[in-house]
């Protein structure tokens, strides 16, 4: 019951083109010394579409995405990315304010999507 923002990322191209291969993209928190570019996503929501008559067909989450930049038009660029690869298989429900950046100077963009995961 994980969302799949790690495997939907992972297949992106463009994506991977930007956070590396393996991604720089991990749950909660990015290991000290993480390369920039990269993101991190942890779940703030979710629930089963419930039906009167039948078990769940899917699960739905809504999944915090932060991504990191050196600069503003780095962070940009592989949220860009993210966004795109993201609206192929959910929706974007909201842009978030900047998070912080723990005194480390880097750049971030933070934004939560909707994916549904039939089962």
């Amino acid at each position: 019951m994980v969302p799949l923002i790690q495997s939907i990322l992972q297949a992106s191209g463009p994506v991977r083109a930007l956070l590396g291969d393996p991604l720089r993209l991990w749950p909660k928190v990015a290991p000290d010394g993480a390369g920039l570019p990269y993101a991190t996503w942890d779940v703030v929501g979710g629930a089963p579409l419930a039906q009167l008559s039948d078990p769940p067909p899917a699960d739905g989450w809504r999944v915090r995405i932060a991504v990191w930049g050196g600069s503003a038009t780095e962070a940009n660029a592989a949220a860009m990315a993210i966004r795109d690869e993201v609206e192929r298989q959910g929706s974007i429900e909201s842009f978030n304010p900047p998070p912080d950046d723990d005194d480390t100077g880097a750049f971030g963009i933070s934004f939560d999507v909707r994916l549904l995961a039939i089962r």
